[in-house]
């Protein structure tokens, strides 16, 4: 809630410790439009609350970085579903998740050869 109404643009919680962050759906951020959160101790249940913040058309997020974290590919399910309407993510870094396998790349190549929310803009 905090952020809400922030005029804060660029969020970096590089290897911060942290595992999740609780994102209340109604009170999204209005202006950040980068959150780094490399090397921390992100899970799928930490995806489950960032997704929060992807998904509807009020997303102003564009740079979502999530570089070595404890992304699986249960994690990376839950980012492409809420990428799937996303019109405003420009950059989504997983790099140096050791937790993503072949069905996690798959999921992500889909969602770049998925050309539907292309059409929507």
């Amino acid at each position: 809630r905090a952020l809400r109404d922030s005029p804060i643009e660029a969020l970096n919680c590089d290897n911060c410790g942290i595992e999740a962050i609780e994102i209340d759906s109604d009170y999204s951020p209005k202006h950040l439009t980068t959150l780094r959160l490399n090397q921390n101790r992100i899970n799928a249940d930490g995806c489950r609350q960032i997704s929060k913040l992807l998904q509807g058309g009020d997303s102003t997020l564009k740079h979502l970085y999530l570089r070595n974290n404890k992304i699986d590919d249960d994690g990376v399910a839950i980012l492409v579903d809420a990428l799937q309407k996303n019109v405003s993510l420009q950059i989504l870094d997983l790099m140096s998740n050791e937790g993503i396998f072949a069905e996690g790349r798959k999921l992500c190549l889909k969602l770049v050869n998925d050309i539907s929310s292309i059409k929507a803009t």
